[in-house]
């Protein structure tokens, strides 16, 4: 088995790093996120929870790059089944448009009393998943952990390099709102 450091990318208040496994001719992908807020724990789970699910309701969530167009069928619980649509810049070439794209995924775990939810892939390029969880820190503040690992072909290389610019650009989108704080009444 042989690991490979992509990105280890600093933000104000957390960090973010990007590794490649190979092993046994399988290559994955392996990302971890680690923020901390000045919010409490269930406040920053409940607004991932509607950027997964109702991005247009989350003042966190990034909207202008990744969107939920729909709620989940049956409402946000285990097993249900989100979509999310993206619209990744072109780091390499700024002046190119967006393209938009949807993905499936489903949550084999969704325990908001933990505030801990995991997701994975259905139709992603990258075939994996993640687990998010914020924990609460103390006095209102809390961490934001988000663990993830995706299979892919090595030729995908395309996709991993737009993914070592984009990871960083959208966590530091995350911690810009977080910042902002939620809007006024």
């Amino acid at each position: 088995m042989s690991k490979t450091m992509l990105l280890d990318h600093k933000l104000r208040n957390g960090w973010v790093t990007l590794e490649r496994e190979d092993k046994g001719g399988e290559s994955r992908l392996l990302f971890r996120v680690q923020l901390d807020s000045d919010y409490p724990a269930e406040l920053i789970f409940e607004q991932l929870v509607l950027g997964l699910t109702d991005s247009a309701n989350s003042w966190l969530w990034p909207i202008e790059y990744e969107e939920s167009p729909e709620r989940p069928e049956g409402g946000v619980r285990e097993g249900c089944k989100m979509r999310m649509t993206y619209r990744v810049p072109r780091f390499d070439k700024p002046e190119i448009p967006t393209k938009p794209v949807t993905y499936s995924y489903w949550w084999p775990q969704y325990k908001p009393g933990e505030c801990l939810l995991e997701y994975q892939s259905l139709d992603h390029p990258l075939k994996g998943g993640a687990v998010v969880q914020v924990l609460p820190l103390g006095e209102g503040r809390s961490r934001l952990s988000w663990d993830g690992a995706y299979t892919f072909d090595p030729a995908q290389s395309v996709v991993i390099e737009s993914m070592k610019n984009y990871i960083p650009f959208l966590y530091e989108k995350f911690e810009d709102n977080m910042d902002a704080g939620p809007p006024a009444n």
